[in-house]
């Protein structure tokens, strides 16, 4: 073998090396940070009055005090400090995401249609919106009404005089197969073109009802190509899809439907979002006059759906889940509880110090560093400090880390702290 043989071979693995670089990177959607503000889908019927929506939080120590409830109650039935809890009721009161449902929300009629998309468009257009992530569900391709749903409402909000498109993502129901997802993604591209948006402006979610569309993940993902921001997994239309007797969160063929789910999600680089939990913390009693009894009845009833919601999500968490699909504002309000109690001071505080250590070591020279003494003593390289940097980055975007913070060590860009 010649120097020059051995010189060609070494310049034509580094082109192919390059190129591969590129293609596998080009697999990841460069997703802004604003979509992973995705802890709460909060959904709520497109007609009515779904401004109300935005600031679903507010509600909450009203409907606690109905109930005869306060945040320390609570968190004594949960088994929880009340920190978190309140922390969630100290902001603005606006959940991460909003949802308008033109599709299960809606009657199959012509006139609750209209009045869905009337709603919609009026809401995304007007309603204040702060950095609450804009999702929009029209009615899915067995319906008529899909494609006027889509139509109607974008044209409508694109005239209006906003410094920005007013729908930040699509959620696709009922997905079936690839070529639908395709289908999907190439109308919006016309409507962008015919709207004067950038490509790609309008991003794409999906929800994962069905036996079939678990099984075509894969292929559901690459057909929603870069627009893809989301996946989201609804339990109900997927136990009665494979015949389970009942709907249960634990039940092991829905813990594997979500696992399937988080694994293509994070081979795309998007958030993976759990299903709704049904048991809605709704009183058993209402009105006025109710009896000792009857108020006791609807306290015990509320707490043990707000313990479910609380126990579902943090399944979800553990299991890997970005964010969880809620329907109530107690729903809201614990599920975004239980994402901080994932991501505490304390585990930012450790983090902080890990990714710090490890920088240490590196800069003397090491490539892994024991971090730690004694039985808490663990070690750390560049696969546990890419680890924590990922959970870093959710905290930032979250709002639980300072954006200063996050910025000078790496976790986000300048762009990206523009979007916090």
């Amino acid at each position: 073998m010649t120097e020059n043989t051995l010189a060609a071979i070494t310049a034509d693995a580094r082109r192919a090396r390059a190129a591969l670089l590129v293609g596998h990177t080009g697999e990841r959607r460069d997703l802004p940070l604003r979509y992973w503000r995705q802890q709460v889908h909060f959904t709520t019927p497109a007609s009515g009055t779904p401004a109300k929506a935005l600031t679903a939080l507010r509600a909450v120590p009203r409907l606690l005090e109905r109930l005869d409830l306060s945040v320390e109650a609570v968190a004594e039935h949960l088994g929880v400090e009340p920190a978190p809890l309140a922390s969630v009721l100290d902001g603005d009161g606006r959940p991460p995401a909003v949802l308008l449902d033109a599709e299960d929300a809606v009657a199959d009629t012509a006139e609750a249609a209209r009045q869905a998309r009337s709603g919609a468009a009026a809401c995304f257009a007007d309603a204040d919106w702060g950095h609450t992530l804009r999702l929009f569900r029209p009615a899915g391709l067995a319906l008529d009404g899909c494609i006027d749903d889509l139509t109607h409402v974008l044209t409508a909000v694109a005239t209006h005089p906003t410094a920005a498109f007013p729908i930040d993502a699509i959620m696709w129901p009922k997905v079936e197969h690839a070529d639908e997802i395709a289908w999907v993604s190439g109308l919006l591209a016309r409507l962008e073109d015919h709207l004067g948006l950038a490509s790609g402006s309008i991003r794409l979610q999906f929800l994962v009802e069905s036996a079939r569309a678990v099984q075509c993940l894969p292929e559901l993902a690459e057909a929603a190509g870069t627009r893809l921001s989301g996946i989201v997994w609804g339990i109900a239309d997927y136990s009665a899809d494979i015949g389970l007797p009942q709907i249960r969160n634990d039940h092991p063929a829905c813990d594997w439907a979500r696992c399937a789910l988080i694994n293509t999600a994070g081979a795309c680089g998007v958030p993976a979002i759990d299903s709704m939990t049904l048991n809605y913390p709704t009183p058993l009693h209402r009105g006025q006059g109710l009896s000792a009894d009857q108020r006791a009845q609807n306290r015990a009833k509320v707490l043990a759906a707000l313990a479910q919601v609380y126990q579902d999500a943090r399944h979800g968490i553990d299991l890997g889940m970005s964010g969880k699909w809620v329907g109530h504002p107690l729903q809201a309000w614990l599920v975004l509880a239980a994402y901080r109690t994932a991501l505490a001071p304390e585990q930012l505080d450790r983090d902080l110090a890990d990714i710090e250590a490890y920088r240490r070591a590196v800069a003397g020279g090491s490539g892994a560093a024991i971090i730690g003494e004694g039985m808490n003593a663990y070690m750390a390289d560049r696969a546990s400090d890419r680890h924590v940097r990922a959970r870093l980055r959710r905290a930032a975007a979250w709002g639980l880390l300072d954006p200063a913070r996050a910025l000078a060590l790496g976790l986000i860009t300048p762009q990206e702290r523009a979007q916090l």
